[in-house]
Order: structure tokens, then C-alpha cells, then sequence
């Protein structure tokens, strides 16, 4: 058998009653062999197509649960297309004498999705995340966030048992693809089994399924790189794990000093944010840390600056202690040393003077975080539930900064503490087959500690009276104490209408504390009187939703939903001043989802809401918040309303050859914080003020479209967004400001089953912003392309290797503009695949510094970073 001209084989699948099935997987095999040469599934109508290049003779296999298997014998000889044909029959089966593995890739059952892993290796595959890439309609972010099409998936689940919640990262960045057997997508997902058919989701979950050799016993994998040019470089990881039916365990280490993040995004599984989901009450709660020194890097991979020395341990458990009681611990401890360095150029064009700043900046960041979550669950019954969480995270971060402004040296110390505690209870009654009561209760108590120091006194101009000044500092401390209740009510109509009911009350309490000194050369600490803030926050909201899903029919369904509440707020300032607040408000909700036809779907909402405001807008002083810059807070509570209006249009389902998705948004922000600035070279004050009439715009669309001539996907991506709003700067007047910004983008991305494939893909973003003023008008505007090319072939199922290159453009630099960054890796698996040897190199064009261009109402600046070198690892996989 060998290569030749293009064949399009065709045809349509029905019953034995000549209804189209749907779904059906068609492989292409060898007639001696379960080796798949090429597959496909038939779309709703029945039909099928499917590319192939081989000659000889050759058997197609049309496999659907429910029927029974058929294997037709074609014969191609390079003809361009054959017509081939099937009835299937319908036929019980058990699952356990289907031969899953090269029979079934991909199968639908319902609401769920199956994908069997063998069928999607290429061969380069080390962690869960590597394999999930070859999912179509799969997607796995830069930052390792999982989407099943335009929705992130709110778990990552091992044989039905969740360890890590929304930080599944942790998971799908270290654990051995190899234990993979199958992987379910579950949509309309519900974290709380007792609302299965009762609640509306829109959630969507994924779950492992390991292979037979590996359930019941514990196995693993340890990593060991080691190289460096310049220096020695590392990348350890041990992963020890068992999962067995009544208690799962998963042991994790990892290190590393080459950019790498050990363990994710894991602030979901520290303060998680399911609004709108059950048993949510408190989700979103904490205490604002007040200042920090600002490491952030747009539009660059992070690990390229991140000069660190990371250590992760994570212990975590599930125990079935009986039938009815199960026990999940988790726990991780992350030591971390980061160094940072940026040189930063920006000028400030105002109406009333021109000036330019220059800060060369390095940092040296020490961080300890530990985090424990224990979670409980009882089945008091079939059909009554007690769920418990608690959770503490305590944190340590020191530091250092030595910073170069405008050419006078400034040293910068920041201690910043977090210690967090948080209980939950949640008891879930299924009342019977449509009805459910849920009763939770809730308990934060946050506190975020901070200590400043600067070695510089930069506001002379602000303190003409003192004198002698040498050093400044602020001790800050954001303390919140929150209490919440809920009980809630489902009921699903037979109609399939759903009716929900909750009525609530929250507490919450924020103590904030600041102390601005001015340090003399004595010693001798001066608190300036406007500079200083002792601020008492009580929000007291009593609260009743309502919400109705009217459907009519199938396709259409209505839904309107009613907030009453009534809000208690009282502040107390450091001046003894008291104001209370007594306010009602009612926040309307409407919503349509329209499923016209099969593949057209439109969504569409329309929300007033009312916002409180928070303790970090309404503190009375000045806080310092960075370096040179200090935030005056509004002084009184008071409410933010907004008007949000959402259109989605949907065509095709996941896993069609084409889904598109557009989605337009306009907000109105009846009443919202602008800032009047008062800026001056070496300091800025932003005082909050409110202003009406804020606009929000923004439109995108995401075509995806499978092309089976070269088993690649297409995927097209449009954005643009617009913002309207007005500030103040020094004596200005009024200054309207529109910002505008749209990126297009293309990508391609090829599903071969084995041998080579590519990842290619390119986007443009442009960003504008123009003020305007009575006597003064302006205009910035930027353009930056990033362009990528991931290279992947597998030489056979013992060598694989892959390059990814970047190319980053930016238009507004006068010169290096252009960077490129190329990274390598190689595998060679041994015969047993227990011992696998590999070559790793990173930043292969050894680009050492970074400059990039941003535009704001006020200035432009040119930003320069320094990056990792070229590091060239030689790495180690055992397996066990």
C-alpha cells in the first residue's frame, strides 16, 4: 500500500427503516488490521465524506452504540470518489464486548461526549494538558485554561472524582498522560448531583477515565532536566499517585528555575467565583491588598521574564469512608524567589505641559503560600445531601526593589501578608423528581497586611512645609469579616418551565487601616493629616430573587428575573464621622434563548443592576498605591447603576465541521468612578469622582471550520471594543475620552493521526485613544502583530520532536521592533517506554531583551524587559 492521488469516499447511513443516523463513526482500516488509516462522523442527515490518499484494499467500519457494527470492502484504485453506502441495525449490546480502542474515537451519548485518548496520540504527549490539545473543539490556552468550544470548563475530574475545582491546571499540568483512557465532556454539567434535571446549566465539565492498568494500584512518573549555559538550570517534577475505588490519593513535587509556573492559576480553588450557581453565597468576597510592585508583562509568554526558583508540594485525597460519607482533603505549600527587570520610558502629553519619566526597575520577590481545603460530604439519603468546605490560605511575599527614576536611585521594600479563612455548610433536599431546597450558610474572615518602605522622598512638592526629609512608608491593613445565608427553592414544571425562589441576607464588615509617614533623617515619623485612614465598613443586605424559565416549546425559551433589596450600609471614618444609609432598590433581568433550527441558536439578555459601592472606593483619604502615586477615596457610600444588553448568535454544535459564534455587548453605566488627576513629574494624585454615563461596546466573532481536504481546522477570530467616559486632569476641564481597540486573527491547526502536524496562526491589535477638550485634543493610536508556527512530527513511536516560533511586531517602536523566539524539544521513548530520554531548549535565538509600546488618554511609553537566555536542558522521564 502506498501514497497516491486524493480519494473522496461517500455516502449516506440509515436504519433499517431508512431514517438518516446521526453521529456514526466511519473509520477507514486495513482489511487485516484495527490500525485507523482515517476516520470521520456522519452529520444529523446521515452523510458522510472522508479524504484519503492510499490505494489497495481496504475495509470501512461504520460503528454507533445501539447498532450493530458493519464493515464494507472497497477496493481503491485512485479514482476521485466512491459511493459508499449502509444500513444498520438496531442491536443490544453490552459495553463491555465493544472493542473500543480504533472502533470509536469519538461517541455521543445524550448530554455527554467521549473521546477514547489512544485514538488522539501523536506521540509527543507527556502531561493531560499535551493530550488535550489533539481534541477537536478541544482548546487549551496559552496560560493552560481548558475551553470545550467558547466555554471553560469548570472542572477536570479523575474516574468522577474532583480534586481540584476550577484550579484543575494543577492536574492537567502534571499528571501522565499515559494513565488516559478515555475523556468525557459532559455538558449541561451540575456540580450538585441532586439538581440533575432540575437546574438550567450551561456548565460545562470533563472528567478521566484511566485505563484498567492503572486503577487499583499506585504508579507515577518523576521528570529530572538539568543544563544552562550561563548558569545551571533545572526542571524536576514527581508525580505518585493511586486511585482507587474507595480512596484516591495524588502527590506532586515540582521545581524549577527556568520560567516555568509550578502549579497554574490556583486563586479559583482559594476564592472560587461561581455566581449565579448554587450554594454560591460569598463567591467573589475578599480583602483588597492596597499596594504592590507591578511585575506584569503584556503580550509575552510570562515564563520568558519570570526569573525564578520555584518548589511545589501538593498532598491531596479522596476517601470514601462509606457508601453515604466521602472526604476530600488538599493541600499545597510553594516556595518561589522571582527576579524582575523592566526599563520603562513614558511621556505624558498634557494641555497644560510635556514631560517624560524614566524608571529602570529591578525586583527580587520572595514568596511562601500554603493553602489546606478539607471538603465533606454526607448522603443523608437518596435524596437529601450535607456538603461542608473549609479552607485557610495564609501567604508571605517580601519584596525588594531597586528602582532608578528619572536617574535618582530609589530602594523599595513591601511586605504583603494574606492570611484567609473560609467555612461553608450546604445541605441540598430533593424534595421529589422537579423539586429541591438548598439552605447554605457562609464565613470569610480575610485580612491582607502591608508594609511599605522607600528609601526616597519624591513628594517635596506636595510637603512644602517639611523639611529634611528622607524616607517615606505606609503600613496598611484591609481586615473583612463576612457572614451569608441563603435559602433556595427549584421547581421544575412538567411543562419543563422552571421556577426558583431565594431569599437571603448577607453581612459584611471591612475594617481598612492606613498610616502614611514622612521619615526624617532623625528618624522622627511625620503622619500628614490628609494621608491617614481608620475606615469602618458595614453592608448589612437583606435580599429576595426570583426567576422564571418559560419555555415555549422545544426551541424557545423566556426567561425573567426580579432582585429586591434592601441595603443597610454604615461608615465610620477616622474623623468619628458616622453615615448611615438605608436603601431599596429592584434589579429586572430578561432573557431569550432561541434555538431555531438544529444549528442556529440565539441568546439575548438585557440586566438593570445596582452595584454598592465597596470599601475601596469609599475611604476618605489618600492611600499610597504605588511609588509616586496616591489614590484620594470617595468618602461616602453610595450605588452604581448599569444597563447590560448581550446578543449571541450560535451556528452549528460542538464538534460540527463549522460552528461560528458572534456575541455583541453594550453597557451603560448610568453612574460610575472616574478619576480626577492632578499630575506632576514626580507624583500623581487620583481623586475618585462620579460621573454619569460611561459606554461600553464590544463585538466578536469565532468561525471554526474543519477542512477534511487537509484534516485541519480553521479558525477565524474578529474583536473590536469601544469605551466612552470622562476625566479631569490638573486644571483641565472636562475631557471626554474614547478608547478603541479590534484584533482580527487567523489559525490553522492540522489533526493528522500520526506523523507530522502544524499549528500556524497570526493576529493584529490596534488601539486608540482619543481625547477631547475645550482647548485641547489628541490622539494616540498603536498596531502589533503576533504571528506563531508550532512544527510537531513523529519520527516513529520511539522519537518525536516539536518547534514552536513566535514573532511579535510593534508598530509604534522607531527601531527593534521585531522579535523572534524559537523553542525545541525532542523525546526518545526506550522499548519498555518505562525510561524515556529528552532534549529541551528554550529561547533558541537567545533574545535578551524585550521592548514593547502602550497608549492611554494621558501618555505613551516604551517599556523594555529583560528575558531568560537560551537554556538547553537535557531531561529524564521515569515512569513506574
Amino acid at each position: 500500500m502506498f501514497s497516491y492521488s486524493q480519494t473522496q469516499i461517500e455516502g449516506t447511513i440509515q436504519d433499517s427503516l431508512g431514517n438518516p443516523i446521526g453521529y456514526v463513526n466511519v473509520l477507514l482500516q486495513p482489511v487485516e488490521s484495527s490500525r485507523i488509516l482515517a476516520y470521520t462522523a456522519t452529520q444529523q442527515d446521515g452523510n458522510y465524506q472522508l479524504n484519503v490518499n492510499k490505494i489497495g484494499e481496504l475495509k470501512v467500519v461504520f460503528v454507533s452504540l445501539g447498532y450493530s457494527k458493519k464493515e464494507i470492502i472497497i477496493n481503491l484504485n485512485g479514482q476521485e470518489s466512491i459511493e459508499v453506502n449502509a444500513v444498520l441495525f438496531e442491536e443490544e449490546m453490552l459495553l463491555e464486548n465493544v472493542n473500543i480502542e480504533g472502533e470509536r474515537p469519538i461517541s455521543i451519548k445524550k448530554d455527554t461526549i467521549i473521546f477514547d485518548a489512544d485514538s488522539f496520540r501523536r506521540g509527543s504527549e507527556v502531561v493531560v494538558e499535551d493530550l488535550l490539545k489533539n481534541l477537536p473543539g478541544v482548546q487549551v490556552d496559552g496560560d493552560g485554561t481548558i475551553k470545550v468550544g467558547d466555554r471553560e470548563i469548570e472542572r477536570l475530574m479523575v474516574d468522577g472524582d474532583d480534586l481540584f475545582e476550577k484550579g484543575y491546571k494543577v492536574l492537567s499540568k502534571n499528571m501522565t498522560s499515559d494513565a488516559v483512557d478515555k475523556i468525557e465532556i459532559y455538558d449541561k454539567y451540575s456540580s450538585n448531583k441532586l439538581l440533575k434535571g432540575i437546574e438550567e446549566s450551561d456548565r460545562v465539565a470533563m472528567n478521566i477515565k484511566l485505563k484498567d492498568d492503572y486503577n487499583q494500584q499506585w504508579f507515577g512518573n518523576a521528570d529530572v532536566g538539568i543544563g544552562g549555559l550561563d548558569k545551571l538550570y533545572q526542571k524536576n517534577r514527581v508525580n505518585l499517585m493511586s486511585f482507587g475505588k474507595k480512596s484516591k490519593y495524588y502527590f506532586l513535587g515540582n521545581s524549577n528555575n527556568i520560567g516555568e509556573d509550578a502549579i497554574g492559576d490556583v486563586s479559583q480553588m482559594i476564592r472560587p467565583m461561581r455566581f449565579n450557581q448554587p450554594g454560591s453565597v460569598g463567591d467573589g468576597e475578599r480583602a483588597s491588598s492596597l499596594i504592590s510592585l507591578y511585575t506584569n508583562v503584556p503580550q509575552l509568554k510570562r515564563e520568558r521574564t519570570n526569573f525564578n526558583d520555584s518548589r511545589l508540594v501538593s498532598l491531596n485525597a479522596i476517601h470514601n469512608l462509606s457508601e453515604d460519607m466521602k472526604l476530600r482533603t488538599l493541600g499545597f505549600f510553594n516556595w518561589d524567589k522571582n527576579e524582575f527587570f523592566r526599563n520603562t520610558a513614558t511621556q505624558f502629553l498634557l494641555n497644560d505641559k510635556n514631560f517624560t519619566n524614566t524608571e529602570d526597575f529591578s525586583l527580587t520577590k520572595n514568596k511562601f503560600l500554603g493553602f489546606g481545603k478539607m471538603d465533606y460530604t454526607y448522603d443523608i439519603s437518596d435524596n437529601q445531601m450535607l456538603e461542608y468546605t473549609g479552607s485557610f490560605n495564609s501567604s508571605d511575599i517580601n519584596s525588594d526593589s531597586n528602582l532608578i527614576f528619572n536617574g535618582n536611585s530609589t530602594l523599595e521594600s513591601l511586605q504583603d501578608d494574606n492570611q484567609q479563612i473560609d467555612q461553608k455548610l450546604l445541605y441540598t433536599h430533593k424534595l421529589n423528581e422537579k423539586e429541591v431546597l438548598l439552605l447554605s450558610g457562609r464565613y470569610i474572615n480575610d485580612k491582607s497586611p502591608q508594609t511599605y518602605v522607600n528609601n526616597q522622598f519624591l513628594f517635596a512638592d506636595l510637603f512644602e512645609d517639611e523639611n529634611n526629609i528622607e524616607n517615606v512608608g505606609q503600613f496598611s491593613q484591609n481586615t473583612m469579616d463576612f457572614y451569608g445565608t441563603e435559602i433556595e427553592y427549584k421547581n421544575r414544571k412538567e411543562n419543563k418551565n422552571l421556577i426558583e425562589v431565594v431569599v437571603g441576607a448577607t453581612y459584611r464588615k471591612d475594617q481598612l487601616e492606613s498610616t502614611f509617614q514622612l521619615i526624617d533623617e532623625n528618624e522622627i515619623r511625620i503622619e500628614p493629616e490628609d494621608f491617614q485612614n481608620l475606615t469602618n465598613y458595614e453592608v448589612l443586605d437583606f435580599y429576595a430573587k426570583g426567576d422564571y424559565l418559560y419555555k415555549l416549546g422545544e426551541n424557545l425559551n423566556l426567561t425573567g428575573k426580579i432582585e429586591a433589596h434592601q441595603l443597610m450600609n454604615s461608615l465610620e471614618n477616622i474623623n468619628q464621622v458616622n453615615q448611615n444609609q438605608d436603601f431599596f432598590y429592584l434589579q429586572p433581568q430578561l432573557g431569550i434563548r432561541w434555538k431555531l433550527n438544529d444549528q442556529n441558536t440565539l441568546l439575548g439578555s438585557y440586566t438593570y443592576s445596582t452595584n454598592n459601592a465597596s470599601i475601596i472606593d469609599v475611604y476618605p483619604n489618600n492611600i499610597l498605591t504605588n511609588f509616586r502615586g496616591f489614590i484620594l477615596g470617595f468618602g461616602k457610600p453610595t450605588q452604581l447603576n448599569s444597563s447590560n444588553y448581550i446578543l449571541n448568535y450560535r451556528l452549528g454544535n460542538f464538534g460540527d465541521k463549522f460552528f461560528a459564534n458572534a456575541s455583541v455587548n453594550y453597557i451603560q453605566n448610568h453612574d460610575f468612578f472616574s478619576n480626577r488627576s492632578f499630575i506632576q513629574q514626580e507624583f500623581q494624585i487620583n481623586e475618585k469622582i462620579l460621573i454619569e454615563n460611561q459606554e461600553l461596546f464590544s463585538a466578536n466573532t469565532t468561525v471554526d471550520r474543519y477542512i477534511k481536504a487537509i484534516s485541519s481546522n480553521l479558525k477565524l477570530k474578529l474583536n473590536y471594543s469601544q469605551t466612552n467616559f470622562i476625566n479631569f486632569v490638573n486644571q483641565s476641564g472636562q475631557r471626554e475620552i474614547k478608547n478603541q481597540s479590534y484584533s482580527y486573527g487567523l489559525e490553522l491547526r492540522s489533526g493528522f493521526l500520526s506523523g507530522f502536524n502544524y499549528h500556524v496562526g497570526t493576529e493584529f491589535r490596534t488601539s486608540e485613544v482619543k481625547t477631547l477638550q475645550n482647548n485641547f485634543s489628541n490622539t494616540f493610536s498603536n498596531t502589533d502583530n503576533f504571528t506563531f508556527l508550532d512544527l510537531s512530527y513523529v519520527f516513529s513511536d520511539r522519537f518525536n520532536m516539536s518547534l514552536n516560533t513566535e514573532y511579535y511586531y510593534f508598530g509604534n517602536l522607531e527601531s527593534d521592533n521585531d522579535y523572534y523566539f524559537s523553542d525545541l524539544s525532542a523525546m526518545y521513548i526506550t522499548k519498555n517506554k518505562k525510561l524515556n530520554f529528552g532534549l529541551s531548549a528554550k529561547n533558541l535565538f537567545d533574545t535578551r531583551t524585550f521592548r514593547n509600546f502602550n497608549i492611554t488618554d494621558i501618555s505613551t511609553s516604551t517599556t523594555s524587559y529583560r528575558l531568560l537566555p537560551r537554556i538547553i536542558l537535557l531531561n529524564v522521564n521515569f515512569k513506574f
